[in-house]
């Protein structure tokens, strides 16, 4: 089971108590993302391999994702477009404070059993996705670096720090069924040569979302709604008309500094 610890309760945003902190982040993650679909109503997340929370090299993997992705949201502030794009207009165009409630409160819901899940809709969807569409870009850059910058005498544990991070969950969830298909199948050279200091970009993507499918049943929030002419459409062809909304509430910036300060002091422990 997993829980959180706060590593310095005294540190919190604006001193305040961790009653305050409780009492202030959580209902207001779960208010920002009230929407028309029904809760899930389990205190767990509805994933693509059943309800659950993450535990275990899958939990490490996706809070490093995360804590990485609000800090890389902070900086984002100073850059004139943004690189990350879930597929999901609203999320995307959102403020970067809203962005980081949602990212806080996917991630509570995700690695806490004693949260219950949010609503899932586009945005909430979008959210709990976008880690995994910041590994994609960092595993870019970081192959773009080893070819280009960095020398061979660079650190390997900058090197290949974020391909290595996949690699553990790769190797733990993925691995045997791509061995197992190569038994069924044959040699692949493409997959022989995969390891933990691969280039294959197109191959580290591919094993990206396939971690994303642990968790996702689909990818109903790329559906681009405007091609629709009318919600009824929308409800004809998926049922999908309660799934989609375009409103995120405004947070403030204290609302997004209780949320910033609990990601970063969040910590994955088995009990």
């Amino acid at each position: 089971m997993l829980r959180a610890l706060f590593c310095d309760p005294s540190s919190l945003a604006f001193n305040l108590k961790k009653s305050e902190f409780i009492q202030g982040a959580i209902p207001l993650c779960v208010k920002i993302l009230e929407q028309k679909t029904e809760a899930v109503g389990f205190m767990v997340w509805r994933t693509n391999l059943g309800e659950r929370v993450l535990q275990g090299i899958e939990a490490e993997v996706y809070l490093t994702a995360v804590q990485h992705s609000v800090e890389y949201l902070q900086e984002s502030l100073n850059f004139d477009e943004v690189e990350i794009k879930t597929g999901d207009r609203v999320f995307d165009n959102a403020r970067t404070t809203q962005k980081i409630v949602l990212l806080h409160t996917c991630l509570t819901a995700l690695l806490n059993p004693e949260i219950e899940a949010p609503p899932l809709t586009n945005v909430t969807e979008a959210a709990a996705y976008y880690p995994f569409a910041f590994l994609k870009l960092r595993v870019g850059d970081e192959i773009m670096m080893s070819k280009e910058v960095w020398s061979d005498q660079e650190d390997e544990a900058i090197k290949y720090y974020y391909r290595r991070l996949i690699w553990k969950a790769f190797e733990e969830y993925l691995l045997p069924a791509w061995q197992a298909g190569i038994e069924e199948f044959g040699p692949n050279e493409e997959l022989d040569n995969f390891n933990d200091r691969s280039d294959d970009l197109d191959l580290w993507r591919t094993v990206i979302d396939e971690l994303a499918d642990r968790i996702f049943w689909d990818r109903d929030w790329q559906i681009k709604v405007h091609d629709f002419e009318s919600p009824n459409d929308l409800d004809e062809s998926l049922g999908l008309e309660e799934y989609f909304t375009t409103h995120i509430p405004l947070v403030s910036s204290k609302q997004a500094a209780i949320a910033v300060a609990e990601i970063e002091n969040w910590q994955v422990v088995e009990n």
